[in-house]
């Protein structure tokens, strides 16, 4: 990743600038340091126990270092400030390991932008009720990053990361924004590689006073969230990237991305304003039959059934393009696709848009701006119409961010920076409650992000429709 790489000789180049030894103290912002230079097959935990000192601290201190060490780094390693400690309440629950070794944690200072290494740090809170109570819980994959480059010099990062790191980019920016207009944040980062370490987290019950939670990013680990603390009206649980609602009527659940039906209740309404008396079709598939049953039932109800025509295909059906080309009309269809699966939906386009004499006007779920396996050529040519929650345009909002993001990252950002941004702002702060539209879904608790725009491609360009 280009940006990481700007980053990290950035962050370099100011670390350089308070050290020229291997081994020298130094004082930062009035605490104590000592400065190591990365050797050959040197971890950040042989590091930190090196030194006595706390991983955490460790990487706070270096945020740089969750992409991996390369012999030279040179790190500032935090000293402990045993004045400020007295100040501070100690953790009191165990921290669980990947080696299985369970100890307590020192106690470590609050900072209002950390980021969470291989073991689960627990950071004492405050008692000042100004302060918002955050955290983050993502799949960073720190463990993997760090033998990555122990093992393969050229590797700059584990793959499944570049989510993780994208949206947490995006999360610091706007902290950083609402910073400055006087909001504290007390955050907790944690990464959650696996379901084991995350069941740890809700065994040491070290989300016990967070107001605000967002994630994980899994649906399967999502639930397990709500079950133990879907029912409490002091915290916010934030679902950041699924497209998946938890099972359950829980009191405090926010899912960011709108769900299917929701998504379905605005396409349709868009096609019957737009395309009422075009020939209308339904392509379903049967491992989401529920999906396609409530997509025929909105639009029977909106127009007459001779003029909508509801088609569910299975495996064998999906590769007979004979079969396909009948159910649809000769000349044009506007055709609405109910689905998240992205084999079904990458094999059924390029069947479309192989039929030369037909035009179409398709209509599909947010999921499919996550696929990287659909051709730009068939999505033009189909008039392939998508919603998207944080589209990116051309406000001054969105602008904005993007010269904020540059300013800070000297990059700029991908498809998942921009969701935290938003996510952020909504929920963090009083002022942004415009950014997002949360309301109960079919009669439950949940709440959905009812917020979203329809955008199709034109120019190889996904651009938002009228």
């Amino acid at each position: 990743m280009y940006k990481l790489k700007t980053i990290l000789f950035l962050f370099l180049f100011l670390i350089s600038s308070y050290v020229n030894a291997q081994t020298k103290d130094t004082i930062i912002d009035n605490k104590p340091f000592i400065i190591h230079t990365v050797e050959a097959r040197e971890t950040l935990y042989g590091i930190s126990r090196m030194y006595d000192a706390e991983l955490n601290d460790l990487v706070i201190a270096n945020p740089i270092v969750i992409q991996g060490l390369n012999v030279g780094y040179r790190l500032l390693v935090p000293l402990r400030n045993l004045k400020a400690d007295k100040k501070i309440a100690t953790p009191i629950f165990p921290v669980f390991k990947k080696d299985s070794i369970s100890r307590v944690l020192p106690n470590s200072t609050n900072t209002f932008d950390s980021i969470k290494t291989n073991s689960l740090t627990y950071l004492s809170s405050f008692t000042d009720t100004s302060i918002i109570k955050v955290a983050l819980l993502l799949p960073f994959y720190l463990d993997l990053n760090d033998t990555l480059r122990l093992n393969n010099g050229n590797q700059l990062i584990y793959p499944k990361s570049n989510t993780a790191l994208d949206f947490y980019f995006g999360f610091k920016l706007a902290l950083d924004s609402i910073k400055k207009l006087g909001y504290q944040i007390d955050l907790m980062i944690l990464d959650v590689p696996n379901d084991s370490v995350f069941e740890s987290i809700l065994d040491k019950n070290i989300l016990y006073d967070r107001e605000f939670i967002f994630g994980p990013i899994f649906i399967r680990q999502f639930e397990e969230l709500a079950k133990r603390y879907g029912y409490d009206r002091n915290k916010k649980l934030i679902s950041p990237l699924s497209y998946k609602s938890v099972e359950g009527n829980y009191l405090n659940v926010y899912q960011s991305i709108p769900l299917p039906h929701v998504q379905l209740d605005v396409l349709i309404d868009y096609l019957l304003l737009k395309f009422r008396n075009d020939y209308i079709v339904i392509l379903g598939q049967k491992d989401e039959e529920e999906l396609f049953k409530y997509s025929k039932l909105k639009l029977s109800k909106q127009i007459f059934e001779k003029r909508c025509h509801a088609f569910m295909l299975d495996e064998s059906e999906l590769i007979d393009r004979k079969l396909i080309k009948e159910k649809l009309n000769s000349e044009r269809n506007v055709v609405l696709v109910p689905s998240n699966y992205r084999s079904f939906v990458s094999r059924l386009l390029p069947i479309l848009g192989s039929m030369e004499d037909t035009t179409f006007t398709i209509f599909g779920l947010d999921t499919w701006n996550r696929y990287n396996n659909l051709d730009f050529y068939d999505l033009e040519k189909l008039n392939v119409h998508i919603p998207q929650t944080f589209i990116q345009d051309t406000t001054t909002f969105y602008t904005d961010f993007l010269d904020s993001y540059f300013a800070n990252f000297h990059s700029f950002p991908d498809k998942y920076g921009y969701c935290a941004y938003q996510q952020v702002l909504y929920f963090l702060t009083n002022e942004f409650k415009y950014l997002l539209d949360f309301r109960p879904f079919n009669n439950s608790s949940l709440q959905s992000n009812h917020k979203l725009k329809i955008t199709h491609f034109d120019g190889f360009e996904q651009v938002v429709v009228d």
